[in-house]
């Protein structure tokens, strides 16, 4: 493993722990130092990501062995899908959260009337609603896509299956065609064995017939 490698993936591990410890630490902050601290978390978060683009660079420059590539690709996953997890989904958690804190606190400071108050409560709602549609058209979508790659799997491998079929009937079919040439070639001796027998009979006959002449003359 190159030194380079050594070096961004002590600096992903303590980038990570850092983000994890102040997302512990934002619930309990004020408003204000908590939107400081999302901030540098998602600036962290991104910095994260950047580190495995370029870890994965490096793998594929630094190490040789493919057994060993493979290895390390697989943990560069497992570090995506633990930022996935354990920064990017509370991260966004935190900061809807203080979306409605921050909403809700300007219905509380400001002197707008009920009316206002209710449409905005409204409006965010509508928000919300648009937000969790929005996911799971997001989520169908990502559905309907592995629906359509087995689909298309299944249309390869019949097609292949279909190409075989066809191959197969043409040699069934150049079989028939043999067997067909060697059933007339079959006939055709059988009517010349018959025309044959009918001429040694007629010759068994003739002398025959010509015996019994030569006896009774």
């Amino acid at each position: 493993m190159s030194s380079l490698l050594i070096s961004y993936e002590s600096d992903f591990k303590t980038t990570l722990e850092q983000a994890k410890v102040s997302l512990s630490e934002a619930p309990s902050q004020p408003l204000s130092q908590r939107n400081n601290t999302l901030k540098h978390v998602e600036q962290q978060q991104e910095e994260l990501f950047d580190l495995l683009d370029q870890m994965d660079v490096e793998v594929n420059n630094s190490i040789g062995d493919a057994s060993e590539r493979a290895t390390y690709k697989a943990k560069l996953r497992e570090w995506k899908k633990t930022i996935q997890s354990d920064i990017k989904r509370p991260l966004q958690s935190l900061v809807d959260s203080g979306d409605r804190d921050r909403l809700f606190g300007d219905l509380n400071a400001s002197n707008i009337d009920d009316d206002q108050r209710q449409q905005l409560l409204s409006n965010h709602a509508i928000l919300q609603k648009s937000g969790d549609r929005l996911k799971d058209a997001s989520r169908i979508a990502n559905e309907t896509e592995g629906v359509g790659s087995q689909i298309m799997m299944d249309l390869r491998s019949q097609r292949e299956t279909l190409e075989n079929a066809r191959q197969t009937l043409f040699q069934a079919d150049s079989y028939v065609d043999k067997s067909i040439k060697t059933l007339k070639t079959m006939t055709r001796r059988l009517v010349a064995n018959k025309f044959i027998s009918y001429a040694i009979i007629a010759v068994l006959i003739l002398l025959i017939l010509l015996v019994l002449f030569s006896k009774f003359k």
